[in-house]
């Protein structure tokens, strides 16, 4: 509470930095999406919940649709902190980093929102986020395969088209839930490695 001399008392309004806001928002609406469900937040109670009008969440925000998408892209960038460290550690050979890549991803369970994104009925949010992650890590898996490649004094056939290959090829797989995580991991793992031996080549 803050004191006017004319008016008394008043409610005194804290002021945040607007990335500050907008993330805290964020942050917000993807614990109500967990806790209740997409279909069942609405914008206002994202704002209540957040501590600020409806009309400052338009303002960020002007659907929940792209709000969602905003959240999403956080979480992504959130998920993937720790896969970059990895590629981008010029001290780990490619295959040192993929070994690495996959024993995060079989640890992918203790993410924070991981429950929901593989709850049933959740599966187009699933897919969403796992093109976000790979849009993510695609420049830095690119980096890496052309820094083996000159380590190794080799040449690789069309990187881009090998590295696309690599990292949204294997979304299929590792989104049928039918099969389990591990055999998933082996398989693609596999195939990576058959595509990396035949795609670098001495000169």
């Amino acid at each position: 509470m803050g004191f006017d001399g004319k008016k008394g008392c008043s409610m005194v309004r804290t002021v945040k930095d607007p990335e500050e806001r907008r993330l805290e928002i964020l942050d917000t609406a993807m614990r109500l999406f967990v806790e209740r469900g997409y279909d069942a937040v609405s914008m206002r109670d994202i704002a209540r919940a957040a501590g600020v009008t409806p009309g400052l969440a338009y303002h960020y925000f002007d659907s929940k649709q792209k709000l969602f998408a905003a959240a999403l892209d956080a979480y992504a960038a959130e998920c993937t902190e720790g896969f970059l460290r990895i590629l981008d550690d010029g001290r780990l050979t490619l295959a040192d980093k993929i070994d690495a890549l996959f024993a995060a991803v079989a640890d992918e369970e203790g993410l924070r929102y991981h429950d929901f994104f593989h709850a049933e009925g959740n599966r187009a949010f699933h897919e969403q986020l796992s093109f976000a992650l790979c849009e993510r890590m695609y420049p830095h898996l690119l980096a890496a395969v052309k820094a083996e490649a000159r380590r190794l004094g080799a040449t690789v056939r069309d990187p881009d088209v090998l590295v696309n290959f690599i990292t949204y090829g294997q979304l299929g797989l590792m989104s049928d839930r039918s099969m389990p995580d591990l055999r998933k991991i082996a398989l693609v793992r596999n195939y990576i490695d058959v595509l990396l031996e035949s795609q670098i080549e001495p000169t």
